[in-house]
């Protein structure tokens, strides 16, 4: 009996692993700069005209923040669109983000509260925007861009 318990524990653990370790990796797909939504490519061209396309990823389900385009430029930035093209996050890897970029009233709060500092990335949430300033502080906004908080 302790013997036909033990195979079926083994045999479960063995399903339950195998089946767990699904890669993510699988669902996306690379994909060429021709491939991206005309907004996107406008989007790159005005904002970062001197940087390249290191890799474009297609995800095969959007994420929750509703991205599905995953953008690698050579400068350094990671953009990330929605199908539309239309931007939904900008990771600078603590590169200054185009001011034009921040909207003015999130701008005007981190140049008032944080004036040695710049924002390196912005996500626009379902409920909220948040960026990350230079010295790795998060702040949170609401859609209108007023602050709500510091994110720990």
């Amino acid at each position: 009996m302790k013997r036909i318990l033990l195979s079926g524990f083994i045999a479960l653990s063995l399903l339950l692993t195998t089946t767990s370790c699904d890669n993510d990796d699988d669902h996306d797909t690379v994909i060429t700069a021709a491939d991206l939504p005309a907004a996107a490519t406008g989007f790159i061209t005005a904002y970062f005209p001197n940087a390249t396309y290191q890799s474009i990823k297609k995800q095969n389900k959007a994420d929750s923040d509703g991205s599905i385009y995953d953008v690698y430029l050579t400068n350094g930035f990671d953009i990330d669109f929605d199908v539309n093209g239309n931007w939904v996050d900008i990771d600078g890897n603590y590169q200054a983000i185009p001011v034009e970029l921040i909207p003015e009233k999130i701008n005007a709060y981190v140049t008032t509260n944080y004036p040695n500092l710049f924002v390196t990335s912005i996500d626009n949430e379902t409920t909220s925007t948040e960026v990350e300033l230079s010295n790795n502080l998060e702040l949170v906004f609401d859609l209108q861009g007023n602050f709500l908080r510091i994110d720990k």
